[in-house]
Parts: structure tokens; sequence; C-alpha cells
């Protein structure tokens, strides 16, 4: 019986790979309390795992006396068991362990998860002790064991499938060439050959491929200048390059890794090292395509997400009020969403007796879910479509749009709002809000009056109660209408704005437009005016702001 240490080790080897697949699979069997089957199913599986378990020590004793190691512990000696009894004794609990596979496919039916992987896991404790069999009726044919050339069974069973690649060997050997033709053939490649530098140069200009196979050792052009080319050509930076050489000089290996060589192999190399190397930089490749793939789709995406909230921003826009220039009140307005689109909108409405309803809405949050919260109240407010509402009453809107628009229905988004009704026939204004910062009126005397009530935030309590004020508008008189996003700013010294800061900037543009014949509106001064104080370039949060001038 031949004792070749290297075909003794690798026989043991492939052997208790198989062996430990098949118990390794069988532990991974699930029991009764994970399993979604009946009692019979459970109880084939701990059948299975248990015939698994005792088919170690009888497969482990008979590849023992096959190929016996020198002065191993625990040794099975050949005057103790026969091979026969060894070879019976293996060969029984195999067959054991087979029967109770195909009992256990029997009584777990295929009818899905978690069954369909239980089915699977049967299948792998199969494959694998038919790989055992085959490779001890081997061993016992042959009366010594030769391990093939090939990679093993079980790493070919439990392997990813091999990528095909288009592959252009280059060497002046034609020898050469050939052996490596014949192999990738063998994988499936598609192969050129080429044998020098520019006759590759020749090829590569007409089709594309994926590797090239370089010897450095060539006449004319050798592979350190081929390389060389390669790295210079833009056209060519998809090239991948293993350099096959018969020269074991590590400075000229260092000197191909320079040029850009993806590896270095000596000729005498093993094909199942090629394989992995050329299996490893198609998958790079196809893993490269896949993301470029994938950010083409999300730029395309992005795009196109770009054009609707552009598309959306505009309609946002559409919907809001145009400024008006009345006999009793000119309006004026700016609009400055955070994002493509905002929470903020505000609009303001005649009513039949001629009082005006103005308002102004600040939902939680940016973009479009924010948006779409807010142009549903606008919408309703504007079309006064909200049923069982007093428009002339500030207190009964709120109460409403808070019973109407809980938070718990929204997505856990809620709303601030400022609500107010101007009669021009005694010039009174009457106003609630739901959170809202207060108003902001400009007496003709440059005093100023904050409009605010005690209302809370819109949606978050449904007992809330909100109570309207009144204030008279003398003529002359500016109201000024804004969201949060305008003042709650950090400065350049790192604070926040504080409001009596903010009162006193608003103050300051309003006399400066008040004083200037040109001036229409100080709105767009003011807004001016924040951005230049704050850190950023931007408002973080949507800003709106409008000013009503009650004229004379």
């Amino acid at each position: 019986m031949p004792n070749n240490p290297d075909t003794r080790a690798h026989l043991r080897h492939e052997a208790r790979t198989f062996l430990n697949h098949a118990i390794g699979y069988a532990e991974l069997l699930p029991d009764a309390r994970e399993l979604n089957a009946d009692n019979n199913c459970a109880l084939s599986l701990v059948t299975v795992q248990t015939a698994a378990q005792r088919l170690r020590k009888p497969i482990l004793e008979y590849l023992e006396f096959l190929d016996p190691s020198e002065n191993a512990p625990g040794a099975v000696q050949s005057d103790e068991k026969s091979a026969e009894t060894l070879k019976q004794e293996a060969y029984a609990q195999i067959y054991d362990l087979i029967n109770a596979i195909q009992a256990a496919r029997r009584a777990c039916p295929n009818n899905g998860a978690p069954l369909a992987a239980v089915h699977t896991d049967l299948r792998r404790i199969h494959d694998a002790i038919n790989s055992l069999v085959d490779l001890l009726e081997e061993r016992e044919e042959r009366g010594s064991y030769v391990p093939d050339a090939a990679p093993s069974a079980s790493s070919a069973a439990l392997s990813a499938p091999v990528l095909k690649g288009r592959i252009l060997i280059i060497d002046d050997d034609q020898f050469n060439r050939d052996l490596l033709t014949r192999h990738l053939e063998r994988q499936g490649h598609v192969v050129c050959q080429a044998a020098d530098g520019p006759a590759a140069f020749n090829i590569l200009r007409q089709a594309s491929f994926d590797i090239a196979l370089l010897d450095v050792m060539m006449p004319g052009m050798n592979g350190f200048q081929f390389l060389e080319i390669v790295r210079g050509d833009k056209a060519l930076h998809e090239l991948s390059v293993i350099v096959v050489s018969a020269l074991d000089d590590p400075a000229s290996m260092a000197r191909c890794l320079e040029l850009g060589a993806e590896d270095y192999l000596q000729r005498d190399f093993n094909p199942v090292i090629m394989k992995a190397r050329i299996n490893n930089i198609l998958e790079k490749k196809e893993y490269k395509l896949q993301n470029q793939e994938a950010l083409g789709r999300l730029a395309a995406a992005q795009a196109r997400l770009a054009t609707e909230l552009k598309d959306a921003a505009a309609y946002v826009r559409s919907l809001l009020p145009k400024r008006a220039r009345w006999a009793d009140i000119a309006i004026d307005w700016e609009f400055i969403p955070s994002l493509s689109l905002g929470g903020d909108s505000f609009s303001y409405k005649r009513l039949k007796d001629g009082r005006l309803a103005i308002f102004l809405i600040d939902v939680s949050g940016h973009g479009i879910e924010a948006a779409l919260l807010s142009v549903t109240v606008m919408n309703l407010l504007k079309t006064m479509a909200l049923g069982g509402v007093d428009y002339g009453d500030p207190g009964s809107v709120l109460k409403r749009l808070n019973l109407s628009f809980k938070v718990e229905d929204q997505n856990n988004m809620y709303f601030t709002i400022w609500y107010g009704v101007y009669d021009p026939a005694n010039h009174k204004l009457i106003y609630a809000t739901g959170g809202a910062p207060p108003a902001v009126l400009v007496n003709p005397d440059g005093a100023i009056d904050e409009l605010v009530a005690d209302g809370p935030i819109i949606g978050v309590d449904d007992e809330a109660l909100f109570a309207h004020r009144s204030v008279i508008v003398a003529p002359g008189s500016h109201l000024y209408l804004f969201s949060d996003g305008l003042f709650e700013v950090r400065t350049k010294d790192g604070g926040l704005m504080e409001w009596s800061a903010f009162l006193e900037l608003l103050l300051a543009h309003h006399r400066e437009c008040a004083l200037a014949p040109a001036c229409l509106s100080p709105i767009k001064r003011i807004v001016d005016a924040v951005l230049a104080l704050s850190a950023k370039e931007y408002f973080a949060d949507d800003v709106s702001i409008l000013e009503f001038a009650f004229n004379d």
C-alpha cells in the first residue's frame, strides 16, 4: 500500500472536507421549535442529524486504515479490525445516513419556506456523501490516491460560477500560447493570440479585451515597453494585464507591478491559481460595470426627480396669491423654500361681506411631504371647503383645522398657522394663532404691536382652544406676517438671532423704505439684511414674509 505523505495528506483532507460538509449541514437542520411542520418531519430531521454524527468515527477509522499516518495517536492497527470489517462499518453508516435523508425528504413536503431551505440542506448533505463515496471508491480501485490537478470536488461544488471573459495572450513562444489557450478555452473564455507587442496592439485596436496575459522576454517590444504604452493609452485603461514569465527576478516583478500589471505569475504556474486570478479580475470588472450601470440609473432617476421637483415647485408657487394694489390695501410678499419644495404657504381672500381673510401656514419639515400637507391646508382655506366653519371667526377656523389634521393621521407632521380677518369698515383686525410667531403691526408713528395669541400647534391636542384677539389698524399702518425661518437663523458670531434684534432690523428697513420714494415695499430689504447677518449664504428653513400696507 503506497505511503506517500503528500498523497496521504491530500486524501485525508478531501475526505474530511466531505465528511465535515455532511455533518455541518446536518447540524444546521432546524428543530421542532423552528419548523412549521408536523412531528414526523421534525423527528426525521433528528434522525438525519444522529446518522451524520455516527458517520464520523467509522469513516476516520477506514481512512486511517487505507492510508495510515505515522505515529498518529489512536491509529487503528490492521490486526484489530480487518479491512473488510472497517469498510462494512463505514459503508453501513453511509447507507444509514442516505436512508435517513430519503425518509426526511418524504416526511417534509417541500411547500415553501422554511421547508424549502430544509430540502436544500438535505441535498447538500447527500451531495457531500456521494462525493465521499466516489473518493473512497477511487482510492480502492487505484490502490492509491492520486490527487487531480483540477480543484477538488468540494471547492467546485461550493464555488461561485466562473465568469467568462475575453483574453488576449501575448507571447513569442507558440507552445506557451497554445497551452494557455487550451486551459482558458476549457474554462469558457474567448481567447486570441499575438506573437509580439505590435501584433497585440493591432488586435486591441479592432476589439476589446478584459485581460491580457503578457510575456516579458519578447523580441522587439518587450513586456515592460508594452505595459508603459498601455498605461499611457486612455483607450486601454480598462485592460487588465497579468504577466506570465519565466523570469523569477524580484526586480522584474516589482517593475511590472509598478507599470500597472495586475499580477505576476511564474511560467510554471498552477492552472488553479491562474483560474482564480482571472476570476478575481473578471469579478471586479463585473462589479465595476454593475456599479456604473447603477450609478447611471441613479443619475437618470435624480434628473427625473429634479425635473419633477422643479415642476412641482412651479405648481406650488402658482397657487400663491398675486401681489395686490387695491384702493385700501397694498400687499407684497417673498417666498423662499429651503428646498425645491417647502412647507410654507399663505394666501388672502375677500369674504362676501368685504372683509379680508389672511393666513400663513408653516408645516414641520421640508420637501415633498411637507409641501403636500401645506398645499392641502391652503387650498381648503382658499376654497372655503372646510365644513362647519365661520371663515370670519379665526378661532373657529383653527379649531376645525386642529380636529381635521391630527398629528397621528399626518405621519407625525404638524403645522403652525396665523389667521386673521380685517374689516375695512371699522379698521378692526381679529386674529388667532396656532403655534405661529407673532405678526408685527407697525403703526404710523413707528410704534410696534406684536400680534400674538395663545393657541397651540395644530393637530397635537384635540381639546385645544383658540381664542381670538383684536386690534384697531390705523390708516398708514403696515402689517408684517412671516414664518419663523426668517428670524431663527444662526449669525456669523455663532449665536441665534434674538427676537429683539430682528424687530429692530425690520423696523429700520421699514423706516428707510418709507423715506425712499422709489421703495414700494421693504420686505426684500429685510430678507437680504437677515441673510447678511447669517452664518450661511442661504436659509436653513423655509421663509415666507408678507406685508399689508393699509392706505389712508
